[in-house]
């Protein structure tokens, strides 16, 4: 059986390969040591053009993952899967909980600049991005994943900055089967899941259901979460093909696992960081994809529905809840309540949409795709102020009482976009790509509070509709040097428009619908391939350039805050990636990421920071994974892991604010992991996983105001049985 190459790579091969830089992963997947690696370059990618496609005909940088892979691994968290993909960088928040940040091509924030899509669908309308959407998905039941890093925007639209992240889901079925699946750990983790598909002469279904439970290792982390995978294949008389998807997730979760101060950090990282803090969660999808053959072309119409709603308290608004005295370095400062934004948030949006494609063969191995995106959202969003009614005296919340609201407003947005992709085969080696998409966006706000006197902390627009449009365009060359070895560069142009909150939720600023979208411009230089049978490699180097990004400034004339577009923001790395089979039965796995991230010009009401590095932005990450197949395993493996991330700012200010500390940087932190099974017997497989083997104490993620460091798991060992019928 031949194996498909997966993303990986080494430092060493910036020596082999001179000043050439990889970038896109391949398929990170198990491969059997007897054989070589498949051929890279026929790896075939959906999410670069919107159709099937060979990874030697795509001008960007593209992680595969192959759905063998994700059965293997059985992922707990999107970062055991993805983090496996030179350039992507999952973190997973709350102290080892469900939350999500990533940070592919730009720092680990929660800035909207990802688009996540479901089978091309976005999982979210534009103007409700989530930072979290990665847990709305089922990425364990995944029959796939695609990571586009860099801009998409010319293909998908708004939010495709950093990233585009498809996951392949409900792909009809080979054949029947079931399965059923049953893990325990620590801390009170449990996990069931049930696997089916049956396939008869003229439909295919298929049902996938994933039940966890988690006390959580801090205290006030609990979870329970329930995701669901269904689909249905069929035909409609001799020419359209159907398949149909409904995916879910019920999420509700305990979010204790916020940022601690260092000193709780080293000495009590198991405490809870806010006893208040929750959230549920509520994510539907259905869609439809109608496809049909002609002569020279085809037909896809793909209609769409999905519900998302959350509630939450906004830990990160908390503070310590009291009126705390003027800081040390402003005796001036007057003394004020440090939570005047400490509120639970409700919001959500239903939708309806469609996604129309039709895809032309020109002849001579060149086509055009042209298409339209349609996306019709009711969105809402409700704030209510909370106060701390605890008589503690340290810096957590214990209890709060509600105090009335901040905001409540409807805002429905309408999205259409028409976008054409072209390609042609210039010569035998070379290819070349464009494509082009406008984007039309108009919201729709009305405020549901009554009108008066309006706390000037949290102002208010009046009702209103605010339209914005834009043009992304992309120009890519692929050349194919041998039957081996492909090459490429890229020019990308991206952008997202203001989100809703943003746009709506104003806080202290003025004039916050008077905003335009972040503009984003990127190139892309890559080398990929096979060196030898045993060794495959994928590379890349990237420079991106983000203007007009939104900032809260103080107007020089009347004082207030008020957002405008004047950030600027450059950011450029490499991305390198190895695959390599040692021997019959071991394989070694590189991922190595070293980038740059800067404010460019970037002067806000807190200061001037043009010029300094951004905050939580790691100059490396590495992820280092050598398996071992021996027979005697019975067809298992093992695997052991070597996770590292690199040194970071905490804050803006770059140690440059007259309090420069050993806490103004986080150090990074190496991590080991363990994984192994075996095969009882044909149907019966015994699977462990050691997490954190070292045992290391490390940050998760930190936070500037403190600083707060928000501990991840320590060591954690999980067994589980998975029996197939």
């Amino acid at each position: 059986m031949r194996r498909a190459a997966s993303p990986l790579a080494a430092t060493a091969l910036s020596c082999v390969l001179s000043s050439l830089t990889m970038a896109a992963p391949l398929d990170g997947s198990a491969l059997e040591p007897s054989h070589g690696t498949a051929p890279l370059l026929e790896t075939i990618v959906i999410t670069a053009s919107g159709s099937a496609n060979t990874l030697a005909d795509t001008a960007a940088s593209i992680g595969v993952i192959a759905e063998h892979e994700i059965e293997e691994l059985n992922p707990t968290h999107p970062a055991e899967l993805m983090n496996r993909i030179p350039g992507v960088n999952i973190v997973q928040i709350g102290s080892s909980g469900d939350g999500v940040m990533a940070a592919i091509r730009q720092p680990v924030s929660t800035s909207p600049v990802y688009l996540y899509l479901e089978n091309g669908v976005p999982t979210r309308a534009a103007g409700f991005f989530n930072h979290n959407a990665l847990y709305e998905v089922n990425v364990s039941g995944a029959n796939g994943v695609e990571v586009i890093k860099g801009p998409g925007s010319a293909l998908y639209g708004s939010d495709a900055i950093g990233a585009v992240v498809n996951i392949l889901s409900g792909r009809p079925p080979r054949e029947d089967a079931l399965s059923l699946n049953v893990e325990g750990g620590e801390d009170g983790y449990q996990r069931l899941q049930l696997r089916a598909a049956k396939l008869t002469a003229k439909h295919g279904f298929t049902g996938k259901l994933d039940i966890a439970d988690n006390d959580g290792w801090r205290e006030q982390t609990a979870s329970e979460r329930t995701s669901f995978t269904g689909s249905w294949n069929t035909h409609i008389g001799d020419n359209w093909r159907v398949n149909t998807v409904f995916t879910g997730t019920l999420l509700d979760y305990e979010t204790g696992g916020s940022g601690l101060s260092y000193e709780d950090y080293k000495d009590r990282p198991e405490q809870f960081g806010n006893l208040i803090g929750y959230r549920d969660v509520r994510a539907l999808r259905l869609s439809s994809a109608f496809e049909r053959d002609f002569a020279n072309s085809s037909l896809s119409i793909t209609p769409f529905v999905r519900s998302n709603d959350l509630e939450y308290v906004a830990t990160w608004t908390l503070n310590t809840g009291r009126v705390s005295p003027p800081p040390s370095w402003c005796p001036s400062c007057p003394a004020s309540l440090d939570s005047q934004d400490a509120h639970i948030n409700e919001s959500g949006h239903d939708s309806v949409g469609a996604l129309l494609k039709w895809d032309y063969d020109l002849g001579a191995d060149s086509f055009v795709v042209t298409g339209l995106d349609i996306d019709y959202s009711a969105g809402y969003q409700k704030q209510t102020y909370i106060e701390r009614s605890d008589s503690d005296a340290g810096d957590y919340w214990l209890a709060y009482t509600p105090a009335g609201l901040l905001y409540d407003y409807d805002v429905d947005v309408l999205s259409l976009s028409p976008f054409v992709h072209y390609e042609n085969q210039l010569s035998a080696a070379l290819r070349i790509n464009a494509g082009l998409r406008y984007d039309y966006s108009r919201y729709d706000y009305e405020d549901n509070m009554a009108a008066g006197v309006v706390d000037p902390l949290h102002l208010r627009p009046e009702d209103q509709a605010v339209d914005f449009e834009h043009l992304s365009p992309k120009l890519g060359l692929t050349y194919r040097f041998s039957e081996d070895i492909n090459g490429y560069a890229s020019y990308r142009h991206a952008f997202r428009v203001p989100s809703a909150g943003q746009l709506f939720r104003s806080g202290s600023t003025a004039d916050s619908t008077d905003l335009e979208p972040v503009k984003v411009d990127s190139f892309d230089i890559g080398l990929r391939g096979n060196l030898t049978e045993r060794i495959a490699f994928d590379s890349s180097i990237y420079y991106m350039l983000k203007e007009d990004d939104i900032l809260s400034v103080l107007d020089g004339n009347t004082g207030a805050r008020r957002n405008t577009n004047a950030g600027e923001t450059e950011h450029y790395g490499i991305e390198l990636g190895l695959d390599i089979i040692l021997s019959e039965t071991v394989d070694l796995y590189i991922a190595y990421t070293q980038s740059e991230h800067k404010y460019k010009d970037w002067q806000d009401r807190s200061g001037d920071y043009s010029g300094n590095d951004m905050p939580n932005a790691p100059e490396t990450f590495v992820n280092v994974r050598l398996r071992y197949g021996p027979a005697w395993l019975n067809g298992g493996r093992m695997e052991m892991e070597w996770i590292h991330q690199g040194e970071h700012w905490i804050d803006e200010q770059n140690g440059d604010d007259g309090r420069a500390t050993d806490r103004d940087t986080y150090e990074g932190h190496d991590l080991l992991n363990l994984r192994a099974n075996y095969r009882l017997s044909p149907q019966l497989e015994v699977s462990l996983r050691v997490l954190n083997l070292s045992d290391e104490l490390y940050a998760e993620t930190t936070g500037k105001w403190g600083p707060t460091y928000t501990p991840g798991r320590p060591r954690s060992a999980f067994v589980g049985a998975k029996y197939t019928f």
